[in-house]
C-alpha cells in the first residue's frame, strides 16, 4: 500500500532530533556523577547535596510557562539557538566551579537553559513534522531522550573512574556544542497561522503561559512525573541498599530498552488518534511495576520492573504530549509543550522533595508502593473526567 504522505526522517528531523539526543546525553552524563562530586570533592554532607541537585529542576520548573510564552511569540529557532548555547557553556563553568556558591548558582543557571531549551526544542521538532505524521513524530523525538538515559550515565560514570570530574564537564560540553551546530543546519521555521476562529485572549492573558483549557488533563501526568522522580533520583541508593547484587545502570539500561520499544508501539496507535487508550496501558504497566517493588527480593524481578516502567513511560508521555498539542492552537504550541513540561518536572521535583523523607520513615517498598496508589487514583480520575473532557475539547 502506497504512502503518499511527506517523509518525517528528512533532514530537518534528523537534525533536530540529533540535538535533542546530544542535549539529554550532555544531561544525564552529570545525573550519576554530581552526587559524587559534591560529597567527594566539596565535602558537603548527603542532604545538602540532594538540595544542590534539586535547584537545577526547580529552575527548569518555574522557567517552563514563561518559555511557552518566549516559544509562542519570538522566532523558534533563533531562541532554541540562545538557550541551546547557553546551556552547553554552563557545562564549562562546572570547570572552574571552585566554591559550593558558585556550583549552586550553575546549577540554577543550567537548570533555566535546560527549561527553555526543551520546550523551544519541543516546538521547533513539532513544526517541522508533517501534521499528519505528528503522533508518530512526537514519539520519536522524544526517543532521543530515552536513548541518552540509557547511554549517558555510563559515559559520565566511566569518565569519572577512568579519568577525572573535569574529563565528564569537558565530553559534556563538547556533546552539547555539537548538538547546537546541528541545530544551526535545521532551515529556517515558518510559524503556522492560528487555527480558523481562534479563542480571544489578551496578550498576557493566563493562557499564554499556561494551556488553560488542558488544565482538566494533566493530574494524571504530574502523577506519573511524581512516580519517575522517586525512579530517577532514588533507584541508585536502593539499589545500593539490597541485600541481592544489583546494577543501577544495567536498570536504566533496560528502563531506556522499555521506553523506546514502547513508543515505538505506540506511534502507530497515536496517529490514528489512540491517545487516551496509550495513556490508560502506559499507566497501568506503571502501576504494576510500582506494585512489583513489594515483592522484589531478587535482581532478576527488580531489573523486570525497570522494562516494564520503561514501557509504561514509552506509552505514557508520547500520549500525553500529543494529548496536550492537539488541545491547542497552532500558536500555542510553545504553551502546549511548557504545560507538558511544567506538569511532568512538578512531579518529579515535589517526590525528590519528599521522597528522601518516605524513604527514611517508612522504606524504599513504601515510596514504590505510594506512587502506584496515587497512580491508580490518577488513573481513575482520568477515565471519569480527563478523557471524556479531551474528546469533547481537542482541536485536531
Amino acid at each position: 500500500m502506497n504512502d503518499n504522505r511527506p517523509a518525517l526522517w528528512n533532514k530537518d528531523f534528523i537534525l533536530a532530533f540529533a540535538s535533542n539526543l546530544l542535549l539529554f546525553f550532555s544531561f544525564y552524563m552529570l545525573i550519576p556523577v554530581l552526587p559524587f562530586y559534591l560529597t567527594q570533592n566539596m565535602g558537603t554532607s548527603n542532604t545538602v547535596a540532594g538540595i544542590v541537585l534539586s535547584l537545577y529542576t526547580i529552575s527548569a520548573l518555574l522557567i517552563r510557562p514563561f518559555s511557552g510564552f518566549l516559544v509562542d511569540m519570538f522566532a523558534r529557532k533563533p531562541l532554541y539557538l540562545l538557550c541551546y548555547g547557553f546551556f552547553s557553556l554552563v557545562f564549562a563553568g562546572y570547570v572552574v566551579a571552585v566554591s559550593l556558591t558558585l556550583l549552586i548558582v550553575l546549577r540554577v543557571l543550567h537548570g533555566l537553559a535546560f527549561g527553555l531549551s526543551t520546550v523551544s526544542g519541543s516546538t521547533v521538532a513539532v513544526d517541522i513534522m508533517p501534521a499528519s505524521r505528528r503522533g508518530k513524530g512526537i514519539g520519536y523525538f522524544g526517543m532521543a531522550a530515552n536513548i541518552a538515559m540509557a547511554v549517558g550515565p555510563v559515559a559520565g560514570l566511566w569518565l569519572q573512574k577512568n579519568y577525572s570530574y573535569n574529563a565528564v564537564f569537558l565530553a559534556a560540553f563538547t556533546a552539547s556544542v555539537i548538538g547546537w551546530i546541528a541545530i544551526t543546519r535545521i532551515k529556517p521555521i515558518r510559524k503556522e497561522s492560528p487555527d480558523a476562529q481562534p479563542e480571544p485572549e489578551k496578550p498576557l492573558s493566563l493562557d499564554r503561559f499556561i494551556l488553560v483549557r488542558a488544565l482538566p488533563c494533566v493530574a494524571l501526568l504530574f502523577l506519573g512525573g511524581l512516580g519517575y522522580g522517586t525512579v530517577l533520583n532514588y533507584i541508585g541508593l536502593y539499589s545500593d541498599t539490597r541485600t541481592f547484587y544489583s546494577s543501577a545502570g544495567l536498570f536504566f539500561v533496560l528502563l531506556a530498552v522499555g521506553i523506546v520499544l514502547a513508543r515505538l508501539l505506540s506511534a502507530r496507535a497515536l496517529n490514528r488518534g489512540r491517545i487516551t487508550a496509550m495513556i490508560f496501558r502506559g499507566t497501568g504497566a506503571l502501576i504494576l511495576a510500582y506494585c512489583l517493588f513489594l515483592f522484589c527480593h531478587q535482581a532478576w524481578l527488580l531489573y523486570l520492573i525497570a522494562f516494564l516502567l520503561g514501557v509504561g513511560f514509552g506509552y505514557f508521555n508520547p500520549a500525553f504530549q500529543t494529548l496536550l498539542i492537539d488541545l491547542a492552537h497552532h500558536n500555542q504550541r510553545g504553551t502546549a509543550n511548557a504545560t507538558y513540561f511544567t506538569f511532568w518536572d512538578f512531579g518529579i521535583g515535589f517526590s525528590t522533595a519528599i521522597g528522601g523523607v518516605i524513604i527514611e520513615k517508612l522504606g524504599f517498598h513504601w515510596l514504590y508502593a505510594l506512587a502506584g496508589f496515587v497512580l491508580i487514583l490518577g488513573w481513575i480520575y482520568f477515565a471519569r473526567v480527563s478523557g471524556p473532557w479531551f474528546e469533547r475539547k481537542k482541536l485536531r
